[in-house]
């Protein structure tokens, strides 16, 4: 079913209602869930909502211009939360110089978006009429905007395959095998669709090392070398993850389901990766560090690029200086935060094994993030901004401490626990914000 037309059985399904019967709130609500499904078919679907036109539909549901102002605005919300979402699934697979040319290009069209539908003010008359006009046309220019966000990923996903197999997951296997093969592959790519099949993995195994049936999007590169595998799969995304049946995969001859899981085991640490050079850049232009509590504020201007990163050391059992713990936010522009947990002189091979908590409330492993491990230590990467803004800050910003207890075992309950304080954390994201923010001016 295409978007417009189930946007516009939603919509006739709700004009049967007496609207004006029902009390503001009431409409509000049955508006708000209306566009939710229509809003949500648009950004997971592959039809295009260009050309529909939201005014005409909101209008179709009530004549009274409080109510027609609420459906344009509740619809031009939602939109602008698809389009943000789709635009940071897009940002993730970005490096730093396509992603500042994206952003750019988002902001660009916000701008335009902005100005090319306010002229409708002067335009058009009365003014209640020319502020419809102009909601109207900010949906227009937001539906091409998402369809046009929707085809680059569906382009990008076109690329992919469909790789079916066994799927073995757990302390120092990762590991994907295709049907009728004796190959098996490390499973990489996209950082939160590797953490989605682990998770889902874990969920659904009932015993150490069980193999399951897997349908996999994405592509076998043997280029790439990894311990006792052929190579390494490109992961794009998870369809089938369940137990196995002969009917779907069959095992190469003389295979037995449990040859997959005993196999030599391996380390993820013991994957080469490629050295991570400094970036060349020259002197910072402009640099501030101030304390608020316990947490440092560097902020530095490098040409046209203001950051910041805030950075807190954690205590525990045990911690010496050169093996304690810190948590550093990298804060750029429009508030965009990304996280990096530092754990010197330490191998940790899973994200599964580190569960965070603030104050009394523990959430548990972030699964999405990254691990890199070096002869340094171990990085645990968290990029996920949605995640990141709506769920993680929130939390920072009202609590007191900050711990996470790095576990022994992915079935254990017992590890080692750092805790750090969010005293000043508040004041130091500020600090940042307004250098971020100002161009240094503060």
């Amino acid at each position: 079913m295409g978007v417009t037309r189930s946007l516009s059985s939603v919509m006739s399904v709700l004009a049967k209602t007496t609207v004006n019967s029902m009390p503001a709130k009431a409409f509000t609500v049955v508006l708000t869930a209306a566009f939710t499904v229509v809003c949500a078919a648009a950004f997971s679907g592959t039809a295009s909502a260009q050309g529909y036109n939201v005014l005409q539909e909101c209008m179709k549901l009530s004549s009274a211009d409080v109510d027609i102002n609420n459906c344009l605005d509740n619809y031009l919300d939602l939109m602008d939360d698809n389009i943000e979402d789709i635009s940071e699934y897009i940002a993730r697979d970005l490096a730093d110089g396509p992603l500042d040319q994206f952003q750019l290009s988002q902001q660009a069209f916000i701008e335009y978006r902005k100005q090319n539908c306010l002229w409708y003010l002067e335009f058009s008359a009365p003014r209640a009429t020319a502020e419809k006009i102009a909601k109207n046309c900010l949906a227009k220019m937001s539906q091409e905007r998402l369809s046009e966000l929707q085809s680059l990923i569906a382009s990008d996903r076109g690329n992919a395959d469909t790789l079916r197999g066994f799927y073995v997951y757990g302390a120092s296997r990762n590991s994907f095998q295709p049907c009728g093969s004796t190959q098996r592959y490390w499973v990489e790519g996209d950082a939160e669709q590797v953490g989605q099949l682990q998770q889902d993995y874990l969920q659904q195994s009932t015993a150490s090392l069980q193999v399951l049936y897997a349908e996999l999007r994405g592509s076998i590169d043997t280029s790439v070398s990894y311990p006792e595998h052929s190579g390494v799969v490109q992961l794009v995304g998870v369809t089938v993850l369940k137990p196995p049946s002969d009917s779907e995969c069959r095992l190469p001859e003389g295979a037995t389901a449990n040859t997959l899981a005993s196999l030599p085991e391996i380390k993820p640490a013991a994957v080469p990766e490629p050295e991570e050079l400094p970036p060349e850049e020259d002197e910072p232009e402009q640099v501030l560090r101030a304390y608020f509590g316990e947490w440092l504020a560097e902020c530095q201007q490098n040409d046209t690029k203001f950051t910041c990163e805030l950075s807190v050391e954690f205590d525990g059992e045990n911690v010496t200086e050169d093996s304690r713990p810190n948590l550093v936010m990298s804060r750029r522009e429009e508030k965009r935060t990304i996280l990096s947990m530092k754990f010197p002189e330490r191998e940790i091979d899973t994200p599964a094994k580190i569960r965070w908590s603030v104050d009394k409330f523990t959430f548990g492993d972030i699964v999405g993030s990254d691990i890199r491990v070096d002869e340094v230590g171990t990085r645990q990467l968290v990029h996920e901004r949605k995640f990141i803004r709506d769920d993680l800050m929130p939390l920072f910003r009202d609590g007191t401490e900050v711990s996470v207890e790095v576990l022994n075992d992915v079935d254990d309950d017992i590890g080692d626990k750092y805790s750090a304080s969010l005293q000043g954390l508040t004041r130091a994201l500020q600090f940042a914000d307004d250098f971020v923010e100002s161009g240094g001016e503060l």
